[in-house]
């Protein structure tokens, strides 16, 4: 039989020739139509030669639930699988149950997991694994907002594939895209668009609906820190569409978050308020605290920009005390309560332990960030005619974003 007699109408001869050659994996519904074909069962036809056929079933069920972005459904199974798989079907068993505890918004737990299974296959010698998994850990702390351990993981990845370690396009344009998100929000936009430009020339040539997501949505948010609003717009109308068809709940909530913060630079405040409420609804429907917490926070800054001070300190306290609020968003509420205080011509012994816990709440996020709360400081404590504290926080922020400033002094 020819490659072109088993791709038939419903494959091309180039996929029978990435399959055989072990550059591809197989769907379920596609192993089902090939085993017809060769006259064999699915079954056999995936089976290692361990007697665990049935296992790797299952095992391809749930990863099949996972692929279309429902992790519950995987977790389901993957739980029945745990204590009865061994090796290298076990390795791949925690990996898929990691990744699908990250989906469902458990990273910690996720990590765990994933970390364990990587020791595995590690141990087992199967490198290709190693490295795929390698990205999932460094996803799982993009949930976490732990942007040094994802670029570390992320670059390790790259390197990884970069010296044969693996071919595969679709996984070298999840990692640039995860590359260009980190450097994005960690404030290194030159090194985000650079990453974005070589992952849209992968997207040419490889369909990935998440990937491509992503990249939509760090190219908006790369755009909105350069003032390109209407590009900013443009890519976040993009990104959202991907993400409705897809039908993933955070990441439309994500977006309608971001649109909503374009809508308040582009003073178009009404619209800003729909989009809020659209995401606040998906938020509350699948429970996903880090965002309600953004989302206090960003009504927050929408009252903000109205003059409303009053309400802005209301829902900046409430973003910042939130449980579910992350480093960052916790920062933006203090910073967001300095301002209002400041607005409101309040003593200056009251603004400055307000703005200090912002920068001590950023103290592990990266140097760019940083910058930002002391910079927003200086801005204050100038405008109160602290000349000498003013200029020590914006020396201070220039310093962060150029950590050689003193060297080039020289």
């Amino acid at each position: 039989m020819t490659q072109a007699d088993l791709a038939g109408k419903d494959f091309t001869k180039g996929f029978i020739s990435l399959l055989e050659t072990g550059r591809t994996r197989v769907s379920l519904r596609a192993a089902e139509i090939l085993a017809q074909r060769l006259g064999v069962s699915s079954a056999d036809l995936i089976a290692q030669g361990d007697g665990e056929a049935g296992l790797e079933l299952t095992l391809l069920r749930a990863e099949q639930q996972l692929s279309a972005g429902r992790a519950v459904e995987a977790i389901d199974l993957l739980e029945r699988l745990a204590n009865k798989a061994a090796g290298a079907l076990r390795a791949r068993a925690l990996r898929a149950r990691g990744r699908a505890l990250v989906e469902v918004g458990r990273p910690r737990e996720g990590l765990v997991l994933l970390e364990e299974a990587g020791r595995a296959f590690e141990a087992l010698g199967h490198r290709e694994f190693v490295i795929r998994t390698t990205y999932d850990r460094a996803l799982a702390y993009a949930h976490l907002n732990q942007s040094g351990n994802v670029l570390a993981l992320a670059l390790e990845c790259e390197v990884a594939m970069n010296a044969g370690g693996l071919v595969d396009r679709t996984l070298e344009l999840q990692v640039r895209s995860l590359l260009a998100t980190t450097f994005a929000r960690s404030g290194d936009l030159e090194s985000a668009d650079l990453q974005a430009q070589r992952a849209l020339r992968l997207a040419e040539d490889v369909v990935d609906p998440d990937a491509l997501g992503s990249l939509y949505s760090t190219l908006s948010f790369a755009r909105q820190r350069q003032n390109d609003l209407n590009g900013a717009m443009a890519y976040a109308r993009k990104g959202l569409a991907v993400y409705e068809e897809l039908g993933r709940d955070r990441a439309v909530g994500q977006m309608w978050h971001n649109v909503a913060t374009i809508h308040i630079d582009r003073r178009q405040y009404d619209k800003a308020g729909e989009a809020i409420e659209r995401s606040e609804r998906i938020a509350k429907q699948a429970k996903l605290p880090t965002l309600e917490a953004r989302l206090l926070t960003t009504r927050g800054e929408l009252a903000a920009a109205r003059g409303r001070w009053e309400e802005a300190d209301k829902y900046a306290r409430a973003g910042s005390e939130h449980p579910g609020a992350s480093a960052y968003t916790r920062s933006r509420g203090l910073l967001l309560q300095a301002r209002a205080l400041a607005a409101r011509r309040g003593a200056l012994s009251r603004i400055r332990p307000i703005l200090n816990q912002a920068v001590s709440s950023l103290r592990d996020e990266p140097a760019r960030i940083r910058a930002e709360v002391h910079e927003a400081f200086a801005s204050i404590l100038a405008d109160r005619g602290e000349w000498r504290e003013a200029y020590e926080q914006a020396r201070t922020s220039l310093e962060l974003v150029r950590p050689d400033l003193n060297s080039s002094k020289k």
